[in-house]
């Protein structure tokens, strides 16, 4: 049986990635702040396993007793391909350097970036005990963490250190002769509850807000469930190329 461990999977893209997951057969672990009633019922309905696995991923400990616990399950059950997909992200604080608070600063540093190192971290701990699973692991990266953007400092940061651990885990996997692998991938502009919180800003705090909301008026925004598909085509159908950023206007 193959496990899709997804970040975040209660609404937005983490939504929708897991519903694909699951419509191919494919068991879930939801690690999220919250439960998603209609993923458990699709689960039950597709005849695969679910389980939600409560975690607030600003928080390092809660965040490694989670992967822990999801390392142990997929090791239990023998899976034969483990998904990761670590989706999770928060784009606040959205305001220039200098003029943000450091407790949001230290939030978005733990959600988008030290949750996957961490994450990373248990799960390969846990199937360096399996001859077995093979782990296909995805950082769900921005175009933002390749350019700077007024007003995102962090957020930008901490994409382009998701693209680095990208690539650094696949160079550390590649020497040590491993059949896991790491990609990055970059969804773009989708409809989402991000979108709004960034149409929400200022211009003084976010200068490209314009632009945003003007995406949105004329349907520049794709649907999740689109990005979802070509993500979860990516990795289930295809070889993947480890240490690599996919963008997904190359996908589709």
């Amino acid at each position: 049986m193959d496990y899709a461990i997804v970040t975040g999977a209660t609404r937005g893209l983490g939504e929708s990635i897991a519903k694909l997951f699951i419509e191919k057969g494919i068991s879930l672990i939801n690690i999220s702040r919250s439960d998603n009633e209609a993923l458990k019922s699709m689960c039950e309905g597709e005849g695969v396993s679910y389980e939600f696995v409560r975690c607030d991923l600003s928080n390092p400990d809660e965040t490694g007793k989670a992967a822990k616990k999801a390392g142990e399950k997929v090791l239990e059950a023998n899976a034969e391909r483990v998904f990761l997909i670590q989706n999770a992200g928060v784009v606040t604080p959205i305001n220039p350097s200098g003029q943000v608070e450091n407790a949001d600063l230290e939030t978005s540093v733990n959600v988008n970036l030290l949750s996957p190192m961490i994450v990373t971290n248990e799960m390969l701990k846990a199937l360096q005990e399996s001859d077995r699973s093979k782990l296909i692991m995805v950082n769900v990266s921005s175009g933002a963490g390749s350019r700077p953007v007024y007003g995102w400092s962090t957020y930008c940061s901490t994409k382009a250190g998701i693209n680095m651990l990208t690539e650094t885990v696949s160079l550390e996997l590649s020497k040590m002769g491993s059949r896991h692998k790491v990609i990055a991938f970059s969804p773009g502009v989708m409809d989402t509850d991000m979108q709004g919180t960034i149409r929400s800003s200022s211009e003084e705090a976010f200068a490209d807000v314009e632009n945003f909301k003007r995406y949105k008026e004329q349907g520049m925004l794709r649907g999740a469930d689109t990005v979802a598909g070509a993500l979860v085509d990516l990795v289930t159908e295809k070889d993947v190329e480890s240490g690599k950023l996919y963008h997904v206007n190359d996908l589709l």
